[in-house]
Parts: C-alpha cells; sequence; structure tokens
C-alpha cells in the first residue's frame, strides 16, 4: 500500500473554506440574535416597555378641539406653547398644549392670576366659562382650577379633580 500524501494547496483551500464557512455561520447567528432582540426589547418590541410607549401621547389643539366639538384658529405657534381658539355657539374657547410640564404648570400660574377657570389636562389647558364649564370636563377630563378671585380678594379658588 502506498501513503497517501495531501496535496498542499488542496488542503490550504479546504481550510480556507472552513473558516469562512465559520464565519459565515457566526455572522448570521449574531444577526439572529440582534433580530430576536430587537423584535423583544426594541422599539415597540414584546417584552417589556419601549421609551415610546412609556411617554403618554399628548393631545394637540386641533384633537382637543375636535373633541369638544368644534374647529380651533390656531392663534399661538411657539415652541413652548401652542394656542388655538374655536367658537362654539357664540363661546370661545382657549385651548393650549405644551411640550413639557414646566411649561404648561408657568402658563397656568400666570393665567390663574388673572382670574377666569381652567381644565388642567397632561400637556393642555382649556380656559372655560361659566357656560362649558362642566360640558368641557364631562368631555376631555382633567382637573378644574380657579383663578383669583377680583371680586375683593385674591385666594384661588380651590381645585375639582375629575
Amino acid at each position: 500500500m502506498t501513503a497517501r500524501t495531501a496535496d498542499p494547496a488542496a488542503t490550504e483551500l479546504h481550510a480556507a473554506r472552513t473558516v469562512r464557512t465559520y464565519l459565515q455561520w457566526t455572522a448570521l447567528t449574531v444577526l439572529l440574535v440582534l433580530g430576536v432582540l430587537e423584535l423583544l426589547w426594541g422599539s415597540g418590541g414584546l417584552v417589556g416597555s419601549s421609551q415610546a410607549a412609556q411617554r403618554p401621547v399628548r393631545s394637540s389643539v386641533e384633537d382637543l378641539a375636535r373633541r369638544i366639538g368644534c374647529t380651533a384658529e390656531i392663534t399661538t405657534d411657539a415652541a413652548d406653547l401652542r394656542q388655538g381658539l374655536c367658537d362654539q355657539d357664540g363661546e370661545e374657547t382657549w385651548i393650549a398644549t405644551f411640550p413639557t410640564r414646566g411649561a404648561q404648570d408657568a402658563w397656568t400660574t400666570q393665567a390663574q392670576a388673572y382670574g377666569g377657570s381652567y381644565l388642567v389636562g397632561d400637556g393642555w389647558v382649556v380656559v372655560l366659562t361659566d357656560t362649558t364649564m362642566e360640558r368641557i370636563h364631562g368631555l376631555l377630563g382633567g382637573t378644574m382650577l380657579g383663578g383669583a378671585d377680583h371680586t375683593g380678594g385674591h385666594h384661588p379658588q380651590p381645585a375639582t379633580s375629575g
């Protein structure tokens, strides 16, 4: 019997194919694992809650106006405030939305100094009148706040939650 001698070129070619195949399978496995991780824990994933899901969806001026049954005319469109006015049966309703809680709190605090009633929600405020107060509160929820009483004192009226 004669001994078989391996061809060095064939052995080198076989080794290169084995390494290439190993690298291809490794890359495919890594991509598969990353895909599964993204599916489970990525934005809108199946497990846990994503950052987008944790942030509440804020209502727009137009959405709030639609919910109370009117069409808003945008009067202010700034970085810290978006405000609109709608007219329903002769009653003007002011609607304001805010990008941050701080902007909303600052606006509400300043507005309350002028008196009036305000319906406050997550990222929005609606200025109420005596005739619209209960109806709009019923439609939007939120917390009713009273401004300063200019009939004799400057004491805020009590808040009502809903």
